[in-house]
């Protein structure tokens, strides 16, 4: 495959070049490269083409682990830009055995999307899970939720240093959020809704932080939604710089505001805050305080989205809207470049899983897409938080191992 008359763009270069695809490899980069006569040929016009997106943090469907979940999953990403997944273990079933692993794997044998299952630390029943063997079927990561016995997390600590994983953390007191299902503050207090307090998760990320220092682990702090949560990691960093941070596009381009009149396609967790945090967090991604971004993918049906807001499920239907709702959050304001985007949303995510992906580079897999900046699109979706706004730049087409999985309908 060759991709002619492009704009190559990835974490540190931008440059007008072709690139000659062989497998599902990269194999040449360079200007007016020569046409094979067997070989097929894109012209691209001058579009851009980038790595694919890599997230770190996605849910099947209502939580449910099955076939049609995940067919949902690659159809969303592939229109989305992304071309991998980490798979959260937090389902029905839970990612938490050799045969739930075995499970995943076989559903996604024939899916296009590159999806790695992370392992849940612990059982159902309270036990450590068995790391070496879940490492060894595929898991890339292990899941913990803060909470844990403290004697368990040191045992899943040493498991993680020794098979080399990271340990993606989300870090919350269940105690303090008790029944909240907003942000805790004045707008929760005047829509009488019970809030969740900011510290639910800022001691947990203190204690988290902590232990990722003692131990020498490499954790993954996932969806940060704190000014104070990222001041504290980024102080446990100078120790440790293993420990990275998290944060959703959503917290960047949305505000509890979206919560009034009881909108509960803006119930998601951890829960949208107030405009002064949402500018906080932008600064914070601008000074590095931030390493991945994340699309918080954890769709929920009709059935439990149109429901009174305390009884809504919280969730997030975005993945299939994923690159546009970072090129119009970060790109169309100015706040960033492109190749910074990339930085937080390709390249870092795919170092964090050890993955031969996220640049555009001789050697590197054929995990490409092409998008137009110059299209927009008006989001038609009552479960999305963005329904009715208009969305700037939009995946033209998106190559995965070296093969084409999706065409823009009228732009291929």
């Amino acid at each position: 495959m060759l991709l002619k008359n492009a704009i190559l763009c990835d974490y540190q270069q931008e440059l007008k070049a072709d690139i000659r695809i062989k497998e599902d490899k990269i194999v040449a980069i360079g200007p007016e490269l020569t046409s094979y006569k067997t070989e097929e040929v894109f012209d691209l016009q001058g579009r851009y083409i980038i790595p694919s997106l890599v997230d770190l943090h996605v849910c099947p469907r209502d939580c449910l682990l099955t076939h049609n979940s995940l067919i949902f999953l690659a159809e969303a990403a592939k229109k989305g830009g992304v071309g991998s997944i980490a798979l959260l273990p937090n389902s029905t079933p839970r990612i938490d055995s050799e045969v739930s692993v075995e499970f995943v794997s076989h559903l996604c044998s024939t899916l296009p999307l590159n999806i790695y299952p992370i392992a849940y630390g612990m059982t159902e029943d309270g036990r450590l899970s068995d790391l070496s063997i879940l490492h060894k079927k595929g898991c890339k990561a292990i899941f913990i939720e803060s909470s844990i016995d403290g004697n368990l997390m040191r045992r899943i600590c040493e498991y993680s240093l020794l098979l080399n994983i990271p340990i993606f953390c989300r870090c919350e007191d269940e105690n303090l959020r008790r029944n909240g299902v907003m942000n805790d503050g004045y707008l929760s207090a005047k829509l009488g809704l019970p809030g969740i307090p900011t510290l639910s998760e800022v001691k947990e990320v203190a204690k988290i932080a902590e232990v990722g220092v003692f131990m020498e682990n490499p954790f993954l702090f996932l969806s940060m939604s704190s000014e104070r949560s990222l001041t504290i990691v980024g102080r446990a960093k100078k120790e440790n710089q293993g420990l990275k941070t998290e944060c959703s596009i959503h917290h960047l381009a949305l505000t509890e505001e979206l919560c009034n009149h009881y909108n509960t396609a803006a119930k998601i967790l951890p829960p949208l805050k107030s405009e002064m945090t949402r500018l906080k967090l932008l600064k914070a991604l601008k000074n590095g305080h931030i390493d991945v971004l994340t699309s918080l993918h954890s769709a929920s049906s009709i059935t439990k989205k149109d429901l009174a807001f305390e009884e809504a499920a919280f969730g997030v239907e975005s993945l299939q809207d994923y690159f546009s709702l970072l090129y119009t959050t970060l790109v169309c304001t100015k706040m960033f470049n492109l190749s910074e985007v990339l930085r937080y949303a390709s390249y870092n995510p795919s170092s964090i899983l050890k993955l031969n992906k996220g640049e555009i580079a001789v050697g590197k897999d054929a995990d490409l897409i092409v998008v137009d900046t110059e299209l927009s699109r008006k989001i038609d979706n009552p479960l999305s938080p963005y329904h009715g706004k208009t969305l700037q730049g939009d995946v033209i087409m998106n190559i995965l191992g070296g093969k084409c999985v999706y065409c823009k309908e009228g732009e291929c």
